[in-house]
């Protein structure tokens, strides 16, 4: 049976980007070069307390860390193998983190998580939260491929945490969605409780060279949405019509 139990006490911030690997050959094989020591949480405030927790479908592989304390970067699983094929290993949700950035102006803030798009290395989906005077989340937007189709202003909730499914979406694609009502007490990773991983905000990292080293790496088809050249045009995507008087591109 599932069990709502929450983890820690986090908030999420306008864009929080999971970092996933590609399956890999056989179901037996773990990949630890691909597990890299996770950095450390470093997020305000607001943005723990809106963070998103996340389960997995046992079809879906866990996200773990992009990047370590060093500039060492998660080299990804080789693009074979069935959908969650050796990449469910537990150690990958003990390193996880997920990596933000927020923007808030006319009285709105808005708050990302995100991952990139199935068969690839690597995958990069992203979930945006809209916050309305720091009190009311408004709107959540998981991403399908680049998409927002599965927003919704009705969010399932516990306390302040959006609950997203990471799941098959396709014959070999995964992507985000938001839960469903039943699912609050069906978890379906090994944990048996919604996880809710180390944020890093955009601010947040240890060091300039290794933010650098995360945002400015061609990962390919899979692109990270927090950096400048994007961010903006993925909040207005993620809106819709839904957040009147919210500047994508302002603040």
């Amino acid at each position: 049976m599932r069990t709502s139990y929450l983890g820690s006490a986090l908030l999420a911030i306008a864009e929080v980007v999971l970092a996933y690997s590609s399956p890999i050959l056989r179901d037996n094989d773990v990949f630890r070069r691909d597990v890299l020591t996770k950095l450390p949480r470093n997020a305000d405030e607001n943005s723990l307390r809106f963070q998103p927790a996340l389960d997995f479908d046992k079809d879906s592989c866990y996200n773990t860390a992009a990047v370590d304390v060093q500039g060492n970067l998660n080299p990804g699983l080789p693009n074979k193998g069935s959908p969650s094929a050796g990449c469910r290993d537990i150690s990958r949700l003990d390193n996880a983190n997920v990596y933000s950035r927020s923007r808030c102006n006319n009285g709105w803030c808005a708050y990302i998580t995100g991952r990139g798009t199935g068969g690839h290395v690597h995958d990069w989906e992203n979930v945006v939260v809209f916050v309305q005077n720091n009190k009311r989340i408004a709107r959540v937007a998981p991403s399908a491929h680049g998409e927002y189709k599965g927003a919704t202003n009705n969010p399932v909730l516990d306390g302040d945490h959006p609950l997203i499914v990471y799941h098959k979406n396709g014959l070999s694609t995964h992507a985000f969605r938001i839960a469903k009502e039943e699912e609050r007490y069906d978890v379906e990773n090994d944990f048996g409780w919604w996880q809710i991983a180390d944020l890093v905000a955009w601010d947040g990292y240890p060091s300039g060279f290794v933010q650098e080293q995360l945002t400015h790496h061609d990962f390919g088809k899979a692109t990270i949405k927090l950096v400048d050249s994007r961010f903006g045009d993925n909040l207005k995507k993620a809106a819709g019509d839904s957040i009147p008087g919210f500047d994508p591109y302002q603040g």
